[in-house]
C-alpha cells in the first residue's frame, strides 16, 4: 500500500511538472498528450516489472533488480556510517580499502561494460534515491519514466524542427516503438542513457540551429555530456563526428555529404592513431575482448537466443569486413522466425514492420533530392549506422542487441521517415485531438 501511494504521489508530481515546462510546449502538440505518454510510459515499466518478477523471477541477474538491490548496502550505510555512504557515492576516496567489504557484498559493482564500468553509476542513483522512495522499487521506476520521457521529448523536439509537418509519425518513432517504450520504462540503463542523450542533442540543436548562445545552455551541454559520460561513454566518441560535421554546416551548407564523409575519416584516423593511448589498446583489440566477454556471458548464463556473428580476430581488415552483417544483424534481428519466448515475440513483430517501412521507403526515396533533406539527416544516418555495427560486431544474444540498439533506433527511423516524400498517405494523417 505503501509504494503504491508513493508511486501515485511522484506520478502527481510529475503530471504536473509536464504541465509546466517548456520543453513540453510545442504548437503542434498538446500538452496533455506528452501527459498520456507519460502513462504509456508507466504502463509500460509495470508490464516490465511483470516480465522481470513472473518470467524472469531471479533478482540476481534482472536488470530492473541488480542495481536496486545493490543499492540496498550502500544506503544502509548512510545511518550507520554516513561518511561511507557519502565516499560509494561521491567517488571521493572511493578506493579507500575500508569501503572493500561494501563493494564485496554487491554482486555488480566490479562488473564492466564496453570501456568504463557504467553499473557503479546505476548503484549510485539508486542509492541517491532510496533516501526518497523509502527503498521501494516503483517509485524508482516512475522517476525513470519521467526522465527518459524528457530525454525522448528533447529528441522529439529536434526531429520535429527538422521535418514539420510530420508529427504524428515521428511521435510514434520516438516514444511508442515497443523496442524503446519497454527498455527506457524502468530501473534500467538505457532509461537513464535516453535521458542523457536526448537532453545533450536537444540542448546541442538550440545553440546550432536555434542560434542560442546563453551560458545555462552550455552548462546543460557538459552536465548532459557529463550524465552520457558516466553511462554510455562510447556513445560520445559516436556523437563526435557527427556534431562536428553539424557545426561544419554552417560554413559549407552545398557540401554536406562531402563534409560528413570527411569529418568521419579524419575521425577515424585520429582514433586508429590514438586508441592506445585513450583506450589502452587498439580498437580491434578492444572489441575482440569485448565479443570474448560476450560469448563468455552467453555460455555462463546458458543464453538460448545466441546468434552466429563474424568472429574478430583483432586486425582492422576483419572490422571492416564484417561490418555489413554486424549492422544488418542489429536492425532486422530477431526475425519472425527466430521466436524463442515473448519478449522475441515483440521484437521480430516490430522488426518485420521496420522491413516494411524501409522497403516502402526505397521506393519512395528516389523522388527525394539530397539537397531537399535536413542537416540533421545526415548526422542520424552516421550516428545511428556507427551505433549499429559497433553493437553487432561484440554482441552475438539476440536479447541484448535488443537492447543495444534503443539509443540509436529513433535516429535510424527518423532517416527512414526522411527520404519519405510528405505528400504520401502516410504523412496526411490529422491530429484527431485537433479535431475535437
Amino acid at each position: 500500500m505503501l509504494e503504491l501511494l508513493l508511486s501515485i504521489g511522484y506520478m502527481a508530481f510529475f503530471m504536473f511538472l509536464i504541465g509546466k515546462m517548456k520543453i513540453f510546449r510545442t504548437e503542434a502538440i498538446p500538452n496533455h498528450t506528452y501527459k498520456l505518454l507519460f502513462l504509456v510510459k508507466l504502463a509500460a515499466g509495470f508490464f516490465l516489472y511483470l516480465i522481470y518478477t513472473r518470467y524472469y523471477p531471479d533478482r540476481s541477474t534482472a536488470d530492473i533488480f541488480r542495481y536496486f538491490d545493490d543499492s540496498d548496502i550502500m544506503y544502509q550505510s548512510l545511518f550507520t556510517k554516513p561518511y561511507d555512504f557519502f565516499r560509494m557515492l561521491t567517488g571521493y576516496h572511493a578506493a579507500d580499502p575500508d569501503l572493500k567489504p561494501y563493494y564485496d557484498a554487491m554482486r555488480n559493482w566490479y562488473n564492466t561494460d564496453m570501456i568504463f564500468n557504467d553499473t557503479r553509476t546505476m548503484i549510485r542513483f539508486s542509492a541517491l534515491m532510496k533516501v526518497f522512495s523509502m527503498r521501494l522499487y516503483y517509485p524508482h521506476a516512475v522517476l525513470m519514466c519521467f526522465l527518459s520521457l524528457l530525454g525522448l521529448t528533447g529528441i522529439y523536439r529536434l526531429f520535429i524542427s527538422a521535418l514539420p509537418g510530420r508529427e504524428l509519425v515521428l511521435m510514434v518513432a520516438v516514444y511508442l516503438m515497443p523496442s524503446t517504450l519497454l527498455w527506457t520504462s524502468g530501473l534500467i540503463k538505457e532509461a537513464f542513457l535516453m535521458f542523457a542523450l536526448g537532453m545533450l542533442f536537444y540542448t546541442i540543436q538550440q545553440i546550432l540551429v536555434e542560434n542560442k548562445r546563453k551560458i545555462f545552455l552550455y552548462v546543460k551541454m557538459m552536465l548532459f555530456l557529463y550524465c552520457l559520460f558516466l553511462i554510455k561513454p562510447y556513445i560520445i566518441f559516436m556523437m563526435i563526428p557527427g556534431v562536428t560535421a553539424w557545426l561544419m554546416f554552417t560554413y559549407f551548407p552545398n557540401r554536406r555529404l562531402v563534409v560528413m564523409f570527411s569529418t568521419y575519416a579524419v575521425y577515424a584516423a585520429i582514433m586508429i592513431f590514438s586508441a592506445e593511448v585513450l583506450l589502452g589498446q587498439k580498437i580491434p583489440n578492444l572489441l575482440t575482448s569485448k565479443q570474448n566477454e560476450f560469448y563468455f556471458v552467453a555460455q555462463r548464463d546458458h543464453a538460448n537466443s545466441v546468434i552466429a556473428i563474424p568472429i574478430l580476430d583483432g586486425t582492422y581488415r576483419t572490422l571492416i569486413k564484417s561490418a555489413p552483417q554486424a549492422f544488418v544483424n542489429v536492425l532486422f534481428r530477431p526475425s519472425i522466425l527466430e521466436i524463442k519466448n515473448p519478449l522475441m515475440l515483440f521484437a521480430a513483430a516490430e522488426n518485420f514492420f521496420l522491413i516494411l517501412l524501409v522497403l516502402f521507403a526505397a521506393i519512395t526515396a528516389s523522388k527525394n533530392k539530397i539537397s531537399e533533406l535536413p542537416d540533421l539527416f545526415f548526422i542520424a544516418l552516421f550516428f545511428s549506422s556507427a551505433i549499429f555495427v559497433l553493437a553487432g560486431l561484440v554482441t552475438p544474444i539476440l536479447g541484448a542487441i535488443v537492447r543495444y540498439k534503443v539509443p540509436a533506433y529513433p535516429f535510424f527511423l527518423f532517416v527512414v521517415i526522411a527520404v519519405i516524400p510528405p505528400s504520401k498517405t502516410l504523412f496526411k494523417i490529422k491530429w484527431l485531438i485537433n479535431n475535437n
